[in-house]
């Protein structure tokens, strides 16, 4: 699979799969209609979880899992010939996003299941995703920035990184307003909910930038 074809994948197939089991969940009557972005009637889990939507999401999530580590591997290709070299901090960003999308799946895996040492695996799993995977998208694009007058960055314009930017900016904001929420006690379900549904949303928001970097870029293995 070509890195183009595989940014425009990551992007929608999450997408996809959580707007689709929220509303397969919802018509089967297990979680309420609303808008979750917005009025946070519910968790992505639960969603997720409830009936006939957990082969849905388990199977789709599991697939984006797989292709999100050789997201993480094309991308220390492609750092390597913007850059001329193959340096310690684009292997590293390889490796916090492998290890994001490992703990995603530890985080599908769990899903669905009772127990406390469950939802322990569950919580941590999708911890570490959130922490890393936002992570090595800031990286990512502190080398996108440095690379941009060199001849391999073409397809690399100002205003795709200051799109990626802004969506970083974003998830920041929502972090900084969950903990000011969290300190102050304001936090509700529906404010927790609301800032998991956007935060994800963004989370793969990130990656439409790499459809457009990626447009001429190709992928070889004996590099």
């Amino acid at each position: 699979m070509q890195p183009r074809l595989l940014a425009i994948i990551i992007t929608l197939l999450p997408l996809f799969a959580t707007n689709t089991v929220y509303l397969l969940s919802a018509y089967e009557g297990n979680v309420p209609w609303c808008n979750p972005y917005i009025d946070g009637c519910t968790t992505i889990s639960q969603a997720a979880r409830s009936g006939n939507s957990i082969y849905i999401y388990r199977a789709t999530m599991f697939a984006y899992s797989v292709l999100l580590i050789l997201f993480w591997v094309y991308i220390r290709q492609w750092l390597g010939q913007i850059l001329h070299e193959v340096t310690k901090l684009s292997s590293s960003i390889m490796w916090l996003g492998i290890i994001g999308a490992l703990f995603l799946m530890v985080y599908i895996d769990f899903l669905g299941a009772t127990g406390e040492i469950n939802r322990f695996m569950r919580r941590y799993g999708i911890m570490v995703f959130f922490t890393f995977t936002p992570l090595a998208q800031i990286l990512l694009l502190k080398l996108h920035y440095k690379s941009l007058s060199t001849p391999a960055s073409v397809n690399m314009k100002r205003p795709i990184l200051q799109f990626q930017l802004y969506v970083l900016l974003i998830m920041a904001l929502i972090g900084i307003v969950s903990i000011i929420l969290e300190v102050a006690q304001l936090k509700t379900d529906q404010s927790e909910n609301v800032v998991e549904w956007v935060f994800a949303f963004f989370l793969n928001l990130y990656f439409a930038g790499m459809i457009f970097i990626w447009r001429d870029y190709r992928y070889h293995l004996s590099e």
